[in-house]
């Protein structure tokens, strides 16, 4: 017989800089994209195969908060500040309480606004982050 693994989207935080960012989106609130190609596979035409580890290990963030957050008063300043002085990276954490998902990037930073809409109902609001190079990222299950 096997365990009832629990996720709980209540228990994923996520900080950037300082500040831990609250208000999310109903669903799909957190994204995480691999820039690079991880392990390329080469096969010769006398069928010798062989492979290469790409070593970009950067990655594009997207975290989607509701039109209504505070968080997004904060990341309006965090890229307003970085535009206008260019040194403004922070660092990212993406953590799963309820589970081993776990995420650092020492460098991160907003690569523009999001689009904007505004409606008769909340909306979601998509920040996308760029990162320098993650080591060891862990993308895991649930208790």
């Amino acid at each position: 017989m096997s365990d009832v693994l629990t996720y709980n989207p209540k228990k994923n935080i996520i900080i950037y800089g300082a500040k831990q960012l609250t208000g999310f989106a109903e669903d799909d609130m957190i994204t995480i994209k691999p820039l690079g190609d991880g392990m390329q596979i080469f096969s010769g035409a006398d069928g010798e195969v062989g492979r290469s580890i790409d070593p970009n290990s950067t990655y594009e963030v997207t975290v989607s908060l509701a039109t209504s957050s505070k968080s997004n008063d904060y990341l309006s300043a965090c890229f307003n500040k970085d535009r206008k002085t260019g040194s403004n990276m922070m660092p990212l954490i993406i953590k799963d309480l309820s589970g081993s998902t776990l995420f650092f990037a020492k460098q991160a930073w907003i690569k523009n606004f999001p689009e904007s809409k505004r409606g008769r109902k909340i909306s979601n609001q998509d920040w996308t982050f760029n990162t320098g190079q993650v080591d060891d990222p862990i993308i895991g299950g649930n208790d």
